[in-house]
């Protein structure tokens, strides 16, 4: 048989396989087939790029701990009074700003420690030298009561024993400030607001120094236009306040004092107390409100230099503030408060 005849019968049987396998409703497994075959494709896509995913996230999550852990070590090994900063040894988000909050935090408690030093050494030199101006009029009493012990002559011994009388005066007199610092300072001091007329209360500050006015020859002068203002204050701690400005300046002024009321901004009312001074370049207005400071450094002016401390921790729990500047030869001190009743309201109705 030829090879011709062999090949005919198998081109029509292969022919016929082709046509079976091309019709539709037999092609339908070779579909569902590769169906199944592109599903499981993608989802073993899916799962490769979830694992890539969480090992991503797993690897991210180990460099921010190990970063946080080594940030965690060197804020417990860094000395307090170290001046180590934390550094960022990665860019991951977030990081560098961590870092540099947590650096901020660290100079604003280096900032306050450093402060907090100053001001206990300010404190301490303050303190001793307080205690030798209490000493030192003690130290006077007690010589002249032991001069006053030994004295026959009953003129002088009154003398002597009038001089230690004065003596003791300024020691209570220091005492009385520094324990009037103590209750100003302290946040649990109570105080009434409440309206306050301004005029009577600074005559009278001013009425009860008369005597030492009149003894330098100065004439105070108060200035309050009308209406009178009314100011919301505690009356007593007012009065405090206005009691050591006044003697602020008799201690320290060359001058007549000058108290003067005028409008601020919005409700607010004025009050100047302005003299002049012997050596204004010797004042740092900017200190003058500190427990203990003294313009005179060699301390030969009577007082502790707590006054205008007092007067400044005062005016701050009633919401008022205390300013100075120097103007030319003369310190000017400003009270600033709110005011209240008919000045006020005046002031609101020529707005």
């Amino acid at each position: 048989m030829s090879p011709d005849a062999l090949l005919e019968p198998l081109y029509h049987w292969l022919y016929s396989v082709a046509e079976w396998l091309l019709a539709g409703s037999r092609m339908e497994w070779l579909g569902r087939v590769v169906e199944r075959f592109r599903m499981a494709e993608g989802l073993v896509l899916v799962v490769a790029i979830a694992l890539g995913m969480g090992f991503g996230a797993l690897f991210v999550l180990a460099c921010y701990a190990s970063e946080l852990a080594r940030q965690s070590r060197f804020l417990v090994s860094r000395e307090r009074a170290s001046n180590a900063r934390l550094t960022c040894g990665s860019r991951l988000p977030g990081m560098v700003g961590l870092v540099d909050a947590v650096n901020a935090e660290l100079d604003a408690a280096d900032a306050e420690r450093v402060e907090a030093l100053r001001a206990a050494d300010e404190f301490s030199r303050g303190l001793s030298a307080l205690s030798h101006d209490v000493r030192t009029p003690l130290t006077g009493a007690r010589g002249y009561l032991q001069l006053a012990r030994e004295e026959a002559d009953p003129g002088r011994k009154d003398a002597q024993l009038a001089a230690a009388d004065a003596r003791l005066a300024a020691m209570s007199g220091l005492l009385d400030e520094l324990f009037s610092y103590a209750r100003a300072a302290d946040p649990d001091t109570p105080l009434e607001l409440g309206p306050v007329a301004l005029r009577p209360l600074l005559e009278q500050a001013l009425l009860g120094h008369y005597p030492e006015f009149e003894a330098r020859g100065w004439e105070p002068a108060l200035e309050v236009r009308d209406p009178a203002p009314t100011v919301l204050a505690d009356p007593d701690a007012l009065s405090r306040i206005a009691e050591n400005l006044v003697a602020n300046a008799l201690r320290h002024g060359s001058g007549p004092l000058s108290v003067r009321v005028a409008t601020g901004e919005g409700d607010r009312v004025n009050v100047e107390f302005s003299n002049p001074v012997a050596d204004p370049g010797a004042i740092d207005a900017d200190r003058l409100f500190e427990r203990f400071y003294q313009a005179d450094a060699s301390r030969a002016t009577a007082g502790s230099g707590l006054g205008l401390a007092v007067a400044a921790q005062l005016a701050a729990a009633q919401g008022m503030r205390l300013s100075a500047r120097l103007d030319g030869a003369a310190l000017v001190i400003t009270l600033a408060m709110r005011g209240d009743g008919p000045f006020a309201s005046s002031r609101e109705e020529t707005r």
